[in-house]
């Protein structure tokens, strides 16, 4: 391992305890500034996570820890955990998802960079906030769609996310990348994974930037993985399939993303093929 090589690690792995400790000291701290107050127990414990987000502990669209991890972080029951996070999702701060956990409310800096996630809003015009979460990184060498774009790949990075749209409905996307020229990426918290944007993050780290796509969309039923993904009952049978073929400098293949949309979405405003 190079000295460069060495470093990268070591930086990686700070950042990823920091990522660990950070929020729930934060939170913890702010709880515990309010020992003193007579409130009942659920309010205080909203005043701190308001406090915590003030502080930076959690971002737009970042996932809050399990609830019992954050009643034992507090020393607080986990039903008044639940109580509180209920509470601050009524007023809007939050944003609770069944069987998903527990999100911040207002991610429209994540919807707004997503190419492909851009469902109209209530209003028509703007674009519908969306909650990524990764669900699965892995490495695959069996031969399928991704392997008819990325024809110099022997092994491919799978990273699938479950993309939550207004809290409405679930899509799955399926992103291939080259195993071994992206081998970094199968280090990294897969909990980083959920609000990354995969092209951003390889045009800065691995100077790939995505400058061109091509995208062709089907209709059709679903295989039995992407139903059992998508969990949502008959809707979840048939849909939309979006395969998007990226490239980067010398029009070398980038990406391949398979995009799976449930019959009951949102309109779906399309970007160009051109990224600028």
């Amino acid at each position: 391992m190079t000295t460069l090589q060495s470093l990268q690690k070591a930086k990686e792995g700070i950042a990823s305890e920091k990522r660990k400790t950070v929020a729930p000291t934060l939170l913890a701290r702010a709880y515990a500034q309010r020992a003193g107050d007579r409130e009942p127990l659920h309010l205080r414990m909203r005043l701190a996570i308001l406090d915590a987000l003030a502080q930076g502990a959690w971002s737009a669209g970042d996932k809050l820890p399990a609830e019992r991890d954050i009643a034992s972080e507090v020393g607080l029951s986990l039903g008044t955990v639940q109580k509180t996070l209920s509470a601050l999702a009524v007023d809007g701060v939050l944003v609770r998802r069944h069987g998903h956990g527990t999100f911040v409310a207002g991610d429209m800096t994540q919807s707004s960079q997503l190419l492909h996630f851009r469902f109209v809003g209530d209003d028509g015009r703007s674009i519908a906030p969306v909650y990524a979460e990764a669900i699965d990184r892995k490495i695959v060498r069996a031969r399928g769609a991704w392997s008819k774009f990325l024809t110099e790949s022997e092994a491919a990075i799978l990273i699938t996310r479950r993309i939550n749209v207004a809290d409405e409905f679930d899509c799955i996307s399926d992103f291939y990348l080259d195993a071994e020229r992206f081998k970094m990426i199968m280090k990294m918290p897969i909990e980083k994974l959920h609000r990354t944007i995969i092209r951003n993050f390889i045009a800065k780290e691995f100077n790939a930037p995505t400058l061109s796509i091509s995208q062709n969309i089907a209709s059709g039923p679903f295989s039995e993985r992407i139903r059992q993904l998508l969990s949502g009952g008959p809707e979840s049978k048939v849909g939309m399939r979006l395969e998007l073929r990226s490239r980067t400098h010398g029009d070398v293949p980038i990406s391949f993303q398979q995009i799976f949309i449930p019959s009951n979405a949102r309109p779906l405003e399309m970007p160009n093929a051109r990224v600028l």
